[in-house]
Parts: structure tokens; sequence; C-alpha cells
């Protein structure tokens, strides 16, 4: 197939690190997309090499983004994405058409409080200044947004010497359309991330709610759900056309992205385990149990999978445990848990990949024991080289 040339959709395209490939038309990105899938995996067996699953929106289809605030040295504030292959520069954003449509009137607004405040922005070579991030997350069934601004400092000095300065933040922030919550996040860490060490809720409501299949999920500020809303669901479908009877025991859980869509959707299932690292996740797993009136034969633990995996052996719910998800971060999965998955023997694993290179390797050890049913590619990242990646193993 030849490439397909498009003019560039959005006016950074050139220079900003967000998209690669927006000046290809979507075919051709799904085709490309393809046949690299089909190269990276052709070691293997694979019974069913699906056809790429292509996003249901393509434009404005992030449910979360983290924009950098930054100050350029003629002293002017910038507001946006990195740079392509210059991690130190900004490129200042007036839209960007894979997250919001509100993405400039909330830059803007960011831009106007920082300058009319003289609030410094972070230098990450100093190690100095107030203002890091602003993250944005939006459920795109609600239409609601929630604002998260990433500061250098202390609580007490933020609730007490600052107070008034975040407050006329959040009067910016009520001037934006579908804004329906604030907060703020402190992370004095010399790394550059988005991540928090302490969060405050400054405005609105404490969540906002996501649909997806049926099923109700609460986003707070330190929780996960798959970026793309709307091809979520057809990742969910892909694993739930996977589910038999039995125990599924689902690794790296979140907030109960896929453990819900199973307990709503697939009355066959015995009891179902959802195990999650971080205390926040778990803690909204919990909330979207009882808000989807989903609290038989579920439960969530907060553990790490190492840990949780080592204590199965004495539990009753190992004898039927039938299917393993596991959905990992992109260094995919640890040497320890690779092992302890082949000693557990069970019939089915299911795994959910955000790195097909990382799961290439993982396979590698895998394979052994396992045979690959099949393989579902799924676009969750258009106009980007990312693909999502559903593999369903059977025990030899």
């Amino acid at each position: 197939m030849q490439p397909m040339q498009q003019q560039n959709f959005c006016q950074h395209f050139n220079f900003c690190g967000g998209c690669k490939l927006q000046d290809l038309d979507y075919d051709t990105q799904l085709f490309q997309k393809q046949k690299f899938i089909e190269k990276t995996f052709k070691d293997f067996e694979i019974k069913q090499l699906c056809n790429i699953l292509p996003s249901p929106q393509i434009w404005y289809y992030r449910n979360k983004m983290e924009f950098i605030v930054g100050k350029e040295k003629s002293g002017r504030i910038v507001c946006g994405l990195r740079e392509r292959n210059k991690f130190y520069k900004i490129v200042d954003l007036s839209e960007c058409r894979i997250s919001f449509e509100e993405t400039k009137d909330i830059l803007d607004s960011v831009r106007i409080w920082v300058k009319e405040n003289s609030v410094e922005p972070y230098d990450l070579i100093s190690h100095k200044g107030k203002i890091r991030y602003i993250v944005v997350k939006k459920s795109k069934s609600m239409s609601k947004i929630m604002l998260n601004i990433v500061v250098t400092g202390t609580k007490y000095q933020i609730e007490h010497n600052e107070q008034n300065l975040f407050k006329s933040f959040v009067e910016e922030c009520k001037k934006i359309p579908n804004v329906s919550s604030v907060y703020l996040s402190i992370n004095n860490k010399l790394s550059d991330n988005a991540v928090a060490e302490e969060v405050i809720h400054l405005y609105g409501e404490k969540y906002i709610v996501e649909e997806i299949n049926g099923v109700l999920y609460k986003v707070y500020p330190q929780t996960f759900l798959q970026t793309n809303s709307y091809c979520c669901s057809l990742l969910y479908k892909s694993v739930l056309d996977e589910i038999d009877e039995g125990n599924i025991l689902d690794i790296y859980c979140g907030s109960g992205g896929v453990t819900l869509q199973i307990v709503k959707h697939k009355n066959s299932v015995d009891k179902i385990i959802g195990v999650d690292s971080s205390q926040e996740n778990i803690n909204a797993a919990i909330e979207n149990c009882e808000l989807n009136n989903c609290s038989k034969n579920i439960e969530f633990v907060n553990s790490t999978a190492e840990e949780f995996i080592q204590k199965l052996w004495k539990s009753k719910f190992l004898t039927n445990l039938s299917t393993i998800i596991v959905d990992p971060p992109r260094p995919g999965l640890s040497k320890k848990v690779k092992s302890i998955l082949l000693n557990l023997a069970v019939n089915k694993i299911i795994y959910i990949s955000c790195n097909p290179n990382t799961l290439y390797e993982d396979l590698k050890i895998l394979n052994k024991f396992y045979k690959i049913k099949k393989l579902v590619p799924i676009d969750m990242f258009p106009h980007t080289p990312h693909i999502e990646v559903v593999c369903v193993l059977e025990h030899r």
C-alpha cells in the first residue's frame, strides 16, 4: 500500500512531540500499524492474528493530557507539550486535536493566571520554580472536566501562605466551559513527571464519571483509566469474548476497568479478584463496585502482583482459577511474575499490552508453555506510533 499523505490537521504538527503520524491519512496509519504487528510477532505461531481495530473517533479522543508550564528566555509564559526530539523545549499550544475541544480555553487561562500572578514556572535545570504541569482529565460520556495543577512546595505553605493565590486559580478555572473539578498536586521530585506526593481538592466535585459499555467509573486525579474512552469499549469487548467459567484474576486492575466489565456482562464467572499496587486505584475500584451495584462475587486487593500471586498457593480461589488477566505497564511483566504465571499453569492468560516490543519479550518465555490463540491489535492512539494489543494465551 502506497502511503497516502494528507495536510497536517494541527498547526503544531511539525514541532510538537504529541503526534508523529498526523500527516498520513488514517487508513495508511492503520495499514502501517498492522504490518508492524505482523513483523514484530512473525517468530510466533499465532492461531488468529486479527486485523487492527480502528478507533471509533480519531480526533479529540484522549481523556487525559499532561501539559507542561514553562518560561522562555524572553520571559514569555508557555504551556503545552515537549518539542519533538528536544526535551527541554516546550511547544506553546493553541490547540491539541487529539485531546479536548477546550484545550485552547484551558491553556489560555493557565497562561493568563501565571502571568497576572507572577507565578514562576518550574525549571528542570535549576530545579527552581512553582508550577510544573496542568493535568486535564475529561469524561467523554458526561463532558465534564477535571483540572489538576501540579506545583512544588508544602501543604502548609499552600494552605496558609499561598491560599489566595490558588483561590485566584480556581476563579480562573471557573471561566472554562465544562470544568467541574479542580485539584492541586504537590510534586517536589527532581525527575520530570506529574506524579503527586500529596493531592489537595480545591473546588467542585471530587471526581468525574466516565461510562464505558454500560459501566460507570469514578475518575480521580490519581486513578488509572485507559486513555481513549471511545476505543476502550472495543478493548473491553475483546477481553469479554474470551471469558468463560471459573474464577478470574485481574492483575494490574487499575480502578476496576476490565474487572467490572466482566462482573457486569459475564454471569458465568464464579468469582473475580482485581489486584493493584496503587491504594488510590483500589479505593476507586471499590467505589465503582458500589456505583454499579456489583458487590457480588468480586473483590479488590491492594498488593503488588508478585506478593499477591505468591499468596494464591494457600487459597481456595486457586483450585477453580481458569483465567488470569494481566495489563502491565510499558516495561512488561517482571521475571518473577512470569515465573509464577508459568507455575500456576492456568488454562488461559489474557495479556493486555500497551507496548508490543515488551509483549514480544514476555511471549518468548510464556510461549514455552502457552500457545497464542489470538492477537488483537487496537488503535488506541491514532496519529501516534503506539498500539494496544490483546493477546490470548492457552495452556499447551
